[in-house]
């Protein structure tokens, strides 16, 4: 994504904070940016908040030395958390009753884990290249899991959400999409131009296991946009498409026969959903899948709230269903982000996210500039498949080191 020039960034000599430093980045996306807190935590070994707080008193020492970080830390994701918490303070007064403190202090939790990062990952951009270093290998190995898994269900000895469906540590198949695409925009750099396509195409491997159709689309808009950018030549356009003929062609011939493919142990590799989704990647306008018919539900007893209150919405925590319930027993939500913020803010709430997309990149230069708008535009459109994208820790850890490499970039630093 940059080129990292420290000869000419924080000449300084680096002293054992720094080191300290350098770990604790490395360290924060070998834990969040993985999940591995919540793979645990399903192990029933520790609790996520505790590695929060963990990391809050690790991070402690360069707390001490904010006064030399400030002119790095990244003010437009300030101005952000101070206006999203700013909000349910406002619905207080405007509403009259009281939001659930449960999704209030999931608000808090946001903004205490992005400042926490925004601060860990902040001043030494060689640490921010140790960063995209390790994310290039957790993308990797994902990748690499996810084949695995999808041959060997039992892998990660987790009940899968969705059988049928890879998800490595992130339990849910749509994160775990989700997170292969982020990695390969902020790591696709480290790749030499020419086997850039080949790296993405690998990775496309990885994200078509888990059968996530907001994931695939993902795909295709972010190399697209990187062919216009330049950052994968351009000319290994005709060499994409036919890979996708070709894909499409295979799997038409095949589709019959795909019901009959067994693992070792002798049950399907395909299941009915799985199935489903792969006559609806073929034939989006001829197939419908129980998945999809499922969503509808979802959205529109959402849209029926919002539109009893589009100007003030329903208070904070509102945006859950009163007749769906998940597996766990908790409201089901809209899989949309932007719906779901209009269910609690009205039609504001539809800009909080984006906003908070547009602050990680907000006025980035030089080469970063070139990833801003793969990333905005994978972000914005991920949020139309997910209403997670502000609580949970593997993506909130990313825009921190996003934010931050946008700031070393505002700065001059590459």
């Amino acid at each position: 994504m940059t080129t990292i020039n420290h000869h000419q960034v924080n000449p300084r000599k680096i002293t054992w904070i720094d080191y300290y430093q350098g770990f604790l980045s490395v360290a924060a996306i070998l834990v969040f940016f993985t999940k591995i807190d919540v793979y645990l935590h399903t192990r029933g070994l520790g609790i996520p908040l505790l590695w929060l707080i963990g990391f809050t008193f690790a991070a402690s020492p360069l707390f001490l030395t904010i006064g030399n970080r400030l002119k790095y830390i990244p003010i437009p994701v300030i101005v952000w958390v101070t206006g999203y918490l700013a909000l349910p303070l406002i619905s207080i007064l405007i509403l009259p009753q009281i939001p659930d403190l449960q999704f209030f202090e999931d608000q808090i939790r946001t903004m205490v884990f992005l400042l926490v990062m925004l601060i860990i990952f902040s001043q030494r951009l060689i640490f921010l290249k140790w960063v995209k270093i390790t994310i290039l290998l957790v993308t990797i190995f994902n990748t690499v899991a996810f084949l695995y898994e999808f041959v060997n269900p039992l892998a990660f000895y987790v009940l899968q959400v969705s059988p049928g469906r890879s998800s490595g540590f992130y339990e849910d198949s749509n994160t775990a999409g989700c997170i292969i695409i982020l990695g390969m925009i902020i790591s696709i750099d480290l790749i030499k131009p020419k086997y850039r396509l080949i790296f993405a195409s690998f990775l496309f491997l990885g994200i078509a296991t888990t059968f996530s159709r907001g994931a695939i689309l993902g795909w295709f808009v972010v190399v697209l946009l990187f062919m216009k950018n330049e950052i994968i030549p351009r000319r290994q356009i005709i060499l994409l498409f036919l890979s996708m003929f070709v894909t499409i062609t295979i799997l038409s011939s095949q589709l019959n026969n795909l019901s009959n493919i067994k693992t070792a142990d002798g049950t399907d590799l395909f299941n009915d959903d799985s199935l489903e989704r792969v006559e609806f990647l073929i034939n989006p306008l001829g197939q419908k899948d129980d998945s999809s018919a499922s969503r509808k539900g979802h959205v529109e007893e959402a849209w029926h709230k919002f539109a009893m209150k589009p100007f003030i919405g329903n208070g904070l925590g509102t945006g859950g269903s009163e007749v769906f319930r998940t597996s766990d027993g908790q409201p089901q939500r809209s899989h949309n982000i932007y719906l779901d913020q209009m269910v609690e803010y009205g039609f504001l709430g539809s800009l909080i996210y984006p906003f908070l997309i547009l602050a990680c990149v907000w006025k980035a230069e030089g080469e970063h500039r070139k990833y801003s708008l793969p990333f905005i535009a994978f972000a914005l459109l991920w949020g139309i498949f997910s209403h997670t994208t502000m609580e949970s820790f593997c993506l909130l850890v990313y825009y921190a080191v996003m934010a931050n490499l946008t700031q070393q970039s505002r700065l001059g630093n590459f």
